[in-house]
């Protein structure tokens, strides 16, 4: 039998200067991507690889809260261009472990008939684990 989990156990966690979670978040994704490339030789019939770069990509999003420290720090790596670390966590006891990262991406919103929301994209540099 699986064993499914909660996603309410899950957070965003600011590494960059100290530990703290980021407030009013709802959701966050990671992609991890591989290209492996191909060494097949003349007389082969199938295919072979070899591993070779990887790299990952992911985002997250929640309400928006101008009086979240973590959110106004991402929100100034965005505009500064500078890297940051995080944890996505989907337990309180498992994360992935993203030492350097960047924001490509900052999407704050609003309409008259619902609430503030924001949402950050990234773009992981060198290495990523799961603990």
């Amino acid at each position: 039998m699986a064993n499914a989990q909660s996603g309410t156990a899950g957070s965003v966690v600011f590494m960059t200067g100290g530990t703290a979670t980021v407030g009013a978040i709802g959701e966050w994704s990671l992609n991890i991507e591989h290209s492996p490339v191909e060494t097949t030789s003349f007389g082969e019939a199938w295919k072979d690889y070899i591993p070779s770069i990887r790299g990952f990509t992911g985002s997250f999003s929640g309400n928006h809260d101008q009086s979240d420290t973590q959110q106004t720090a991402l929100r100034n790596s965005a505009l500064g261009g500078s890297a940051i670390a995080l944890r996505l966590y989907d337990s309180p006891t498992h994360y992935w472990s993203i030492g350097t990262a960047y924001i490509t991406g900052h999407s704050p919103g609003i309409s008259n008939e619902g609430k503030a929301e924001t949402s950050f994209d990234f773009q992981g540099a060198k290495t990523l684990s799961y603990t």
